[in-house]
């Protein structure tokens, strides 16, 4: 008898054995033995953090440790977060997204060889533009001809799915476009300040610029440190421009993590967070859709995106949406899972990142340990 009672109290012990597993100590070896230099982690669950740690430091010459607030230079997560900023301004406005681009931002964004079929909204977002993978972002649109470097000459729009930078980059000169204000400002007002969030697209405009982090790359040596980067504010063009501002929005963004879980866990909660809407729930569950299966849609195609939202299905407790970045030695990652509630956002820098199914591996270990948050 008193073998089961103390198998029965065992088994009630055994969910907080489980999650007491999830300590600072477990994560900091998980970013240890990837040889990472500094990053963080945040679990949430239904707008509640359950679960953050800041690991390591914030430069090479680690003497100066990452926070919670650090911020780093995000790369393509930005355009997920700044994809926010585009969705709530077509809320407002009552824009189709297959509504083509050259409408909204005034210049010229066709494919020439393609002439007469027009690059939309939608397939910007959803990555099946035509756009080819690229490092520039500013086209002589109107001078184009078929065998360029920005599309492919065998992809109409919205047929085909491929990743573009490009894509992400539009996203900006259309916020711009609509909003009649810069990038920046419009989100600022409208996205990071009534959030809570210190946030900008070049450090030198952060609105807290205490707490920033070196550049990293792959080996742990300094790229530029964060002083530097925060000196040449000069040089980023803080107007609203379109024409100009194809490249702001493809991976600019410079944010901490507790920023980021801010960002993703208002987009778990349908939109609204801490009692802040910045978007409907239906334009939430618009962002998750696969675009093809829309009656109607400019997508004629299958893309692992919806609007500038990745799915991942092949994971414990359910399709987790959200999006990562990888820029010099960084990674950064955030993703909700609605069957479950849980958003996790991991940072890492200074570092070379490996990936399965598309999702770096740090952070595809924590969004598997965060199901022993789950309880029935």
């Amino acid at each position: 008898m008193k073998r089961l009672i103390a198998i029965m109290l065992l088994l009630a012990l055994l969910p907080a054995l489980c999650l007491a597993e999830l300590t600072e100590e477990y994560a900091h070896a998980r970013f240890r033995g990837r040889d990472i230099v500094g990053g963080a982690v945040i679990i949430s669950r239904n707008g509640e953090i359950l679960f953050s740690s800041a690991y390591g430091y914030k430069n090479a010459g680690k003497n100066k440790p990452v926070t919670l607030d650090t911020c780093f230079r995000i790369a393509s997560v930005t355009k997920l977060v700044s994809a926010v900023g585009l969705m709530k301004l077509i809320e407002e406005k009552g824009i189709s997204l297959d509504t083509p681009v050259k409408d909204i931002v005034g210049f010229q964004v066709v494919n020439p060889a393609f002439p007469d079929q027009p690059i939309t909204i939608r397939q910007v977002l959803s990555h099946t533009s035509g756009f080819v993978q690229t490092q520039y972002y500013f086209p002589n649109w109107e001078a184009l001809k078929p065998d360029n470097r920005y599309f492919s000459k065998k992809i109409a729009p919205g047929t085909q799915y491929g990743y573009a930078n490009l894509n992400g980059g539009l996203i900006g000169a259309m916020i711009e476009a609509l909003s009649g204000q810069s990038v920046h400002d419009y989100m600022q007002e409208n996205v990071f300040l009534p959030l809570g969030i210190n946030a900008a697209y070049h450090p030198g405009m952060l609105p807290d610029q205490s707490d920033v982090s070196d550049r990293l790359s792959k080996e742990g040596r300094t790229v530029q440190t964060a002083s530097k980067a925060i000196a040449r504010v000069d040089e980023y063009s803080d107007g609203c421009d379109p024409r100009a501002h194809t490249n702001i929005t493809s991976g600019s963004l410079w944010i901490s993590a507790n920023g980021l879980n801010r960002i993703i866990s208002m987009l778990q909660m349908g939109g609204e967070l801490d009692g802040v809407r910045i978007l409907q729930p239906e334009t939430v569950q618009l962002m998750m859709q696969p675009q093809h299966l829309i009656e109607g849609s400019s997508v004629t195609t299958e893309s692992p995106y919806g609007l500038c939202m990745y799915r991942e299905e092949n994971m414990p407790g359910g399709t987790w949406y959200g999006h990562q970045g990888r820029y010099d030695g960084l990674s950064s990652n955030i993703y909700f899972q609605p069957d479950t509630g849980l958003t996790v956002t991991v940072i890492a820098n200074g570092y070379s990142p490996h990936a399965k199914d598309d999702i770096v591996t740090i952070a595809r270990t924590f969004m598997e340990v965060s199901q022993e948050y789950v309880t029935e």
